[in-house]
């Protein structure tokens, strides 16, 4: 499936509570400030999968889970976020533009 990508910077804003967000999914979406570069696009597609895989709504959950998580580690928010398993996973990966053709179901689970 291809992803349905929308530029709009007035929602990046305002979904910038906590971090500024360039880019953000949001199954089927990729919503983003500007047109997006191929890496950034693989990170986001990267999302796709994984929420796709744990049924978009498990995926928000842990999300959530894994930024409280790290918050109450004593992390600041940035910090938290880059902490999460889901973003580990894909800004690990992002400059791989291969990786979602060989990338194993859950490979998230590898940076918890």
């Amino acid at each position: 499936m291809k992803p349905i990508t929308i530029i709009s910077p007035r929602f990046c804003k305002l979904m910038s509570v906590f971090i500024d967000v360039y880019a953000i999914t949001l199954y089927p979406f990729i919503i983003s400030k500007e047109r997006l570069p191929v890496t950034i696009y693989n990170h986001e597609k990267i999302h796709l999968v994984q929420q796709r895989e744990l049924w978009v709504v498990g995926f928000y959950f842990l999300y959530v889970w894994y930024w409280l998580k790290n918050r109450f580690k004593g992390m600041n928010g940035s910090d938290a976020y880059y902490a999460i398993p889901f973003e580990k996973e894909a800004y690990t990966h992002q400059e791989d533009l291969g990786y979602l053709k060989e990338r194993k179901p859950h490979a998230w689970r590898d940076f918890i």
